[in-house]
């Protein structure tokens, strides 16, 4: 399967990104993800999907890499399409926790009984959750998403600062999370160990290669519910 490029072509299916900015941070972008795309490697249970200043909640990483089995999809529930905001919130929360009751949703979330019922009935309809014992459930846990590895990456040429905080937001729906910086040596070590200490890598480019300087720590699929949106855009890629 050819790797999937998001970057405002999908606007119909709700995947919206915000106009690219010309100039050598988005050559150094674009170079990197010609280098990854030639890097990986694809198997009958791994494809590549790459999403490039693609909306993600309120902020826009300059690019996401999300690795993901496409055999996952292939019984995808078109009510599914619909799924808003609001419904992969819940989601997430009946996915991460136990005994999970309305009456503990409506306490947990803060959301009135009549939005939690809209929410409900639309994971129903979508086959995604069903009642046992007084309880929402997911009933395959294993089955439910397709997406494996999340990896961010936020790109600066200088202004290490900026592209660090933006960097600590994408911990919270990636797998692992990067910066990317245009350098001819190694940053600042201070600067480098503050980065570590947060779970953040870094990758470094000289004009001619890109190195991985330091790993980043690894979170574990899904983290947060806009880990499962990036799941649900590429089932809506995919079934179009």
């Amino acid at each position: 399967m050819a790797i999937i490029e998001v970057y405002d072509n999908y606007s119909f299916l709700g995947i919206n990104s915000r106009p690219i900015t010309v100039g050598e941070e988005f050559d150094m972008v674009t170079n990197f993800i010609n280098y990854r795309k030639e890097c990986f490697k694809e198997t009958a249970k791994k494809s590549l999907a790459i999403f490039i200043e693609t909306k993600i909640n309120n902020a826009y990483p300059d690019v996401v890499f999300v690795e993901y089995d496409p055999s996952r999809y292939e019984r995808w529930n078109v009510s599914r399409n619909k799924l808003s905001t609001r419904d992969l919130k819940l989601l997430y929360f009946i996915y991460s926790k136990r005994n999970v009751t309305s009456q503990r949703i409506v306490k947990e979330l803060s959301i009135q009984y009549k939005t939690l019922l809209q929410s409900l009935e639309a994971l129903m309809d979508a086959n995604l959750i069903e009642r046992k014992a007084g309880a929402w459930i997911i009933p395959n846990k294993k089955e439910l998403f397709g997406v494996k590895y999340i990896e961010a990456v936020e790109a600066k040429i200088s202004k290490w600062d900026e592209v660090m905080q933006q960097a600590i937001i994408n911990t919270s729906f990636a797998s692992e999370s990067f910066v990317l910086s245009k350098r001819k040596k190694a940053p600042d070590i201070e600067l480098a160990k503050k980065m570590i200490a947060l779970g953040i890598g870094i990758y470094l480019y000289n004009n001619q290669e890109f190195i991985q300087y330091s790993p980043a720590h690894h979170n574990r699929f899904p983290s947060n519910y806009n880990s499962i949106y990036l799941n649900e855009c590429i089932g809506r890629i995919l079934n179009n």
